[in-house]
């Protein structure tokens, strides 16, 4: 009887070792996603998924791809601090300093924007995923201005800037414009330093996943 009941536990010693298995694998990733930049994690972890056959890995794995080489398009501008990126799970972000698109008060693109924006438009232009352009500006008031606000002026140099991608050939569609003046705020603005950090355009490229969610 006491033989009987020992051979029905013998499936306990298989379920330990994939456990075990388990726990390697995990401990692995965790590794993994210490180590590298999480687009870099995201994209190993992608093609192991697809490899192992699971769906939608091939189509995450190639927006992945289209991500790594907006950042290889833009890599000049990146390097002189005329923009910057961030890759996430949801999206890519781009962030322009007002400075170098437009003048201050003004809604009006400088001419030398256009050479920050045509690479952008490039990199766009090979992509068909949804993109919002959002104005940002610091709670300075604006007295004497040709604008009666900060928003105001936020959403209108977001709008200057889906403007011109729209003459570069990116359908119009595909964008859309915010303009929160002051009311998000990427530092506080108690001081000039963190004040030139609100002044900013950010260009979000909504990934697939979650432009079909935008989309229904």
């Amino acid at each position: 009887m006491s033989e009987k009941k020992n051979n029905t536990q013998l499936w306990m010693v298989p379920y330990a070792d994939l456990m075990s298995c388990m726990v390697i694998l995990f401990l692995a990733l965790y590794g993994f996603s210490y180590n590298m930049k999480g687009s870099e994690y995201e994209k190993a972890l992608a093609q192991m998924q697809k490899e192992l056959g699971m769906k939608h890995a091939a189509e995450k794995l190639k927006e992945l791809e289209a991500a790594k080489k907006v950042e290889e398009d833009l890599k000049d501008q990146i390097k002189e601090g005329s923009l910057g990126v961030e890759v996430t799970t949801s999206r890519i972000k781009l962030t322009f300093a007002s400075p170098v698109l437009f003048d201050s008060g003004s809604a009006d693109l400088k001419n030398s924007a256009r050479a920050v924006l045509d690479p952008v438009a490039d990199s766009l232009l090979k992509m068909d995923n949804l993109v919002i352009v959002e104005g940002h500006t610091d709670s300075d008031r604006m007295l004497g201005r040709k604008f009666a606000s900060n928003r105001e002026l936020s959403i209108m140099r977001a709008f200057s800037v889906i403007d011109y991608l729209t003459k570069k050939g990116v359908p119009p569609e595909r964008l859309t414009a915010f303009g929160y003046g002051e009311f998000r705020p990427a530092a506080p603005n108690d001081s000039e330093e963190n004040k030139a950090h609100n002044r900013r355009i950010e260009m979000i490229i909504m990934r697939q996943a979650q432009a079909g969610e935008t989309r229904s």
